[in-house]
């Protein structure tokens, strides 16, 4: 279990000391930083656009998960309903939507139709519907006794009330994994950066930054390289400011997953064992 533990643990601690070193580190075992510097971190700081990515990622991160929250639980919430018509056909269609899509080529042509390139928004609204996390909310809502539900109907309540203040409530442990699942899912993208917003600077994600800086022997590498260490100031390498950038890109994650671990794995057991 040691090894185990050491095999998984140390590539973490290898790209901590990487980002700290400022010596030829190529095929090294480190277990300190070779020639220890924070200047690829000051670099990062001073002369990468890393605040305007890091605004795009919390932005998009913050308001993507909310939106599709509030979206996928009122479907959730609807598709729970044993008296909505057409019921089985509504669920039959949102699930056949989670195993096929139109395709790169449609979706781009679709959002540039809605005018949605070079916009932020291009980062939410075709996100704001998660079939898997719409499944996993609906699954919940129906394991609810609905004896609560009649209860709150008896006290005259309407439907949305019973909805946002009756099942919302008890809803919080699917609701804080799908959360975490979106939220993951929105730091992590690069590819809608890619596709949609790579002539606008100032929508770059941290993400789509790092993944410039992961191209290994290209020009843009190279010339970003020499701009980074104008001024005569060789105290980093191209490696060391890829795995700050790493570093840097992965704290989100590793604040908010210890929170909301327990709420995950419950949300991935939610419907497999019926009583």
């Amino acid at each position: 279990m040691l090894t185990v533990v050491i095999a998984t643990f140390y590539p973490f601690v290898y790209m901590i000391l990487l980002s700290l070193s400022s010596g030829n580190t190529y095929a090294k075992i480190l277990l300190v930083p070779l020639g220890f510097s924070f200047k690829a971190y000051e670099s990062i700081f001073t002369q990468v656009n890393y605040l305007d990515g890091l605004k795009i990622s919390v932005a998009r991160s913050i308001i993507g998960p909310v939106c599709t929250i509030v979206v996928i639980y009122m479907g959730a919430y609807a598709l729970s309903r044993t008296e909505l018509i057409f019921r089985k056909f509504f669920s039959r269609y949102v699930i056949f939507a989670m195993y096929f899509s139109a395709g790169i080529l449609p979706v781009y042509l679709n959002i540039s139709s809605l005018y949605l390139t070079g916009t932020f928004w291009v980062y939410i609204l075709p996100n704001l519907v998660s079939v898997f996390g719409l499944i996993l909310i609906r699954t919940f809502i129906q394991e609810l006794p609905r004896s609560l539900e009649e209860s709150a109907f008896i006290d005259g309540a309407s439907d949305f009330q019973v909805a946002f203040r009756i099942v919302f409530p008890l809803c919080f442990p699917v609701l804080a994994a799908v959360t975490l699942f979106e939220f993951i899912h929105q730091w992590n993208s690069f590819g809608d950066t890619l596709l949609y917003n790579s002539s606008n600077s100032k929508l770059f994600t941290l993400q789509y930054i790092l993944s410039n800086y992961l191209k290994n022997g290209t020009a843009s590498s190279a010339t970003d390289m020499m701009k980074l260490n104008e001024g005569g100031m060789n105290n980093f390498t191209l490696e060391s400011v890829k795995m700050a950038m790493t570093v840097i890109v992965c704290i989100p994650i590793v604040i908010v997953y210890p929170f909301l671990q327990k709420y995950f794995i419950k949300g991935l057991l939610v419907g497999a064992i019926k009583e």
